[in-house]
């Protein structure tokens, strides 16, 4: 009986013992993860805005080339301002399947194309507030009956967007911090990287101290290019 009463004991002294140091541990531990969380949710939140800030809509249309030109240039005649605003002369881009900007010029209710010599195939034409691109008069194109798709409205963000934002860091930091709802005492950077990981745009005024804790995130993103192109990149930001 004595030898039972004494197991019982140490078990009741080992079992406190035990829920005394998960106590001091959960001292330890939870200020330190509750400041983890505190940083990823300011992360979550300045990247978030950052996206917002930087997506605007944008509109594209596609023209089906089936006859093979022997120009340079076609001349399509079925384009209208019921698909393409007039407004939007100069705020528009038309790309090839291989992603590259041609010149184009509106004529009537089509459009003069520099497409190349002998090409078939579907070009698109993306039109937004945001593009800037005047028109360039291609010369004497052939006469092409083309197929009109349907016009579909997106979201995308834009590199010339992502620009704005590193211009605000650099021209009033604090403003930006502002509108971003970046709070006092915090301190951020953010880049712009493409596939590569190379840096496109860089907002950054200072370099964050080694003495204090550094907070990374790394989005991937998918973004329109200056020249219409939809590329694929990274949003980096650090916070300190």
């Amino acid at each position: 009986m004595k030898n039972k009463k004494g197991s019982h004991v140490g078990v009741v002294i080992s079992f406190t013992v035990f829920i005394t140091f998960l106590f001091f541990l959960y001292l330890i531990i939870e200020p330190v993860a509750t400041k983890e969380r505190s940083k990823q949710y300011l992360l979550d939140h300045i990247r978030l805005n950052l996206i917002e800030n930087s997506t605007v809509n944008y509109t594209s249309v596609t023209i089906s080339v089936s006859t093979p030109t022997d120009k340079d240039c076609i001349n399509t005649n079925q384009v209208g301002s019921d698909k393409i605003p007039d407004e939007y002369n100069d705020k528009l881009i038309v790309i090839n399947p291989d992603g590259e900007s041609l010149d184009y010029f509106r004529s009537g209710q089509g459009f003069k194309i520099k497409t190349g010599v002998g090409f078939v195939g579907v070009l698109k034409v993306y039109f937004s507030d945001e593009i800037n691109n005047p028109p360039v008069n291609p010369g004497g194109c052939n006469t092409h009956t083309v197929e009109v798709g349907v016009v579909k409205s997106y979201k995308q963000i834009f590199q010339s967007k992502i620009g704005e934002l590193k211009d605000s860091y650099t021209l009033d930091y604090e403003a930006l911090k502002t509108k971003l709802g970046i709070p006092k005492g915090t301190e951020f950077n953010f880049y712009l990287l493409d596939i590569d990981r190379n840096i496109i745009f860089s907002a950054e005024k200072q370099t964050p101290p080694e003495t204090i804790d550094v907070y990374v995130d790394e989005t991937p993103i998918q973004y329109m290019d200056d020249s219409g192109a939809i590329k694929f990149g990274f949003l980096r930001i650090i916070v300190w």
